[in-house]
């Protein structure tokens, strides 16, 4: 048994120095791969949701107008005695935002409970900046295929006018 490991072992030695001494060289991918890691993601978790501006005008009901380049940020409990960090995002046009949670936060058990989103910036045109900071808004499990999660936090409704309207 042991005679058999030590030739083993000489042609796989023999194999690793004779291709690169004649110039097979394997490419960074063909290595990654051989090596079992690499750039590819094995999960993703994706945090979506919209930030909507709850106005009031003297003529008309309330009106949800969407909040465009408002920063968002979703802060995670690990458990940890280090402090999470906060990861940010910005709204779109639509005051819509998305956040790829870094592959560090995927394990989480029961990220539902552990983790909240909370608008961190309002743009000046919208006056719904004095009423945003105690508002923090937990997320919800909308799909789970293949690695590939999304959460989302639902529309996180600020009060205040805007003079956008």
């Amino acid at each position: 048994m042991g005679s058999f490991f030590i030739l083993r072992c000489f042609f796989v030695i023999f194999f690793f120095l004779f291709n690169g001494a004649f110039g097979n060289m394997w490419t960074r991918m063909e290595m990654v791969e051989m090596a079992g890691y690499g750039e590819q993601k094995l999960s993703s978790v994706i945090i979506t949701g919209s930030l909507l501006c709850d106005t009031s005008h003297p003529r008309f009901h309330s009106i949800a107008i969407p909040v465009t380049g408002a920063t968002v940020a979703i802060k995670c409990r690990t458990g940890s005695k280090k402090r999470s960090k906060w990861i940010k995002a910005v709204t779109d046009d639509l005051g819509e935002f998305e956040i790829d949670l870094p592959s560090q936060l995927h394990a989480i058990p029961d990220l539902e409970n552990t983790c909240f989103i909370k608008p961190v910036h309002v743009p000046k045109p919208y006056r719904c900046y004095h009423t945003y900071t105690n508002i923090h808004k937990r997320i919800k499990l909308v799909s789970s295929t293949n690695g590939f999660r999304v959460y989302t936090s639902g529309k996180i409704r600020l009060q205040g006018y805007s003079s956008r309207s």
